[in-house]
């Protein structure tokens, strides 16, 4: 699912200019003969017309071309509501699809007005009412719209994530290696340096086995050793993404004080992932082993190894071990899942 292909949403301010503008530029023509009154009766009842069709048009392009929430994958659903908040999204895409109706009504009011009117006057205060009102009715839609323009910038940097692909979820704590990893193993590119939360998003790679078949990896933001419900929003959507979408954890554990993290905290985390996420397997990856002490390594292991039955040892920045290491692993786990799935159409 992709969210580049969204509506653009006017400000308040714009869309009462480009509203103003129509209704001023729209003409109506009329034989000369025709008597001033009844020129002027046919324009504004004509400007009236168009301008509430091109608004109504307007809206319905904004309500109709957003996301449908009930039509997400239940990953994009629940990364919406932690982002933009899906009862606040739902409240104000209807009351957008509500404005046809009060438009419709506006427009009704003013050309009764105009129909009857029996002076010039008479028509140019219709013509004012109508302005008037439009404008109170967008002025009432204000705080929706700028909300949805808001929804939208954040919807465009939603990771390109396919929730029907087999999926392995890298996690682990801040600055243990896993951009490195996703980096060494996949397509993607994410950014890679020595501080806590580089990964300030999910990214995506793809790794390609035979002919169509795709697997995708996802660089989780690093998680924080405290329960699901204290976690910021970053931390959060690495937990969307490990329950929605892995069909393989790798958690990645950094022996060394490189990371800024003890071994205890790395495990404690660990043992969090294992009990709250029981239907995946999760697989251990002790990094850095091209900096950390034997000691070390066999200290991680023995304490991971309480919780998980495999484990490995590499080092991200080899990109030939860790390339062996991911197919080991698909060949494993997921090979498998693409032989069901073909012996079951």
């Amino acid at each position: 699912m992709a969210f580049r292909l969204l509506p653009y949403i006017p400000s308040k301010d714009e869309l009462i200019r480009i509203i103003v503008s129509k209704y001023k530029t729209t003409e109506a023509p009329a034989p000369s003969v025709d008597p001033g009154f009844i020129k002027l009766r046919r324009l504004e009842t004509r400007r009236v017309k168009e301008t509430s069709r091109y608004l109504i048009e307007l809206v319905r392009d904004i309500v109709m071309n957003m996301p449908f929430v009930d039509k997400l994958h239940p990953f994009y659903r629940e990364l919406l509501d932690l982002l933009i908040g899906i009862d606040k999204y739902r409240h104000a895409l209807g009351k957008l699809a509500h404005l046809p109706t009060a438009i419709r009504a506006i427009e009704r009011d003013v050309l009764f007005m105009i129909k009857i009117a029996g002076s010039r006057e008479e028509i140019v205060k219709a013509r004012r009412m109508y302005i008037g009102r439009i404008i109170d009715l967008i002025e009432d839609v204000a705080p929706e719209l700028e909300y949805l323009r808001d929804a939208v910038r954040k919807m465009k940097k939603l990771p390109a994530i396919n929730p029907e692909l087999y999926t392995i979820v890298v996690a682990g704590m801040p600055n243990v290696g896993k951009s490195s990893l996703v980096r060494a193993v996949s397509s993607a590119k994410p950014e890679v340096a020595e501080y806590p939360f580089t990964t300030k998003e999910i990214h995506v790679g793809h790794i390609r086995l035979y002919g169509d078949a795709i697997v995708q990896i996802i660089d989780t933001p690093g998680l924080l050793d405290r329960p699901l419900s204290e976690m910021n929003v970053i931390e959060r959507q690495a937990v969307l993404a490990l329950r929605h979408l892995a069909k393989v954890i790798l958690f990645l554990i950094d022996p060394t004080l490189h990371s800024g993290y003890e071994l205890e905290r790395q495990i404690k985390l660990l043992e969090e992932i294992v009990q709250n996420f029981s239907n995946v397997p999760v697989i251990v990856v002790i990094n850095k082993i091209d900096i950390a002490s034997r000691e070390e390594v066999e200290k991680a292991r023995e304490a991971a190894s309480r919780y998980v039955r495999e484990i490995y040892e590499i080092s991200a920045i080899d990109e030939e071990s860790a390339r062996k290491m991911i197919m080991t692993i698909i060949d494993r786990y997921i090979v498998p899942m693409f032989i069901r799935a073909l012996r079951s159409r």
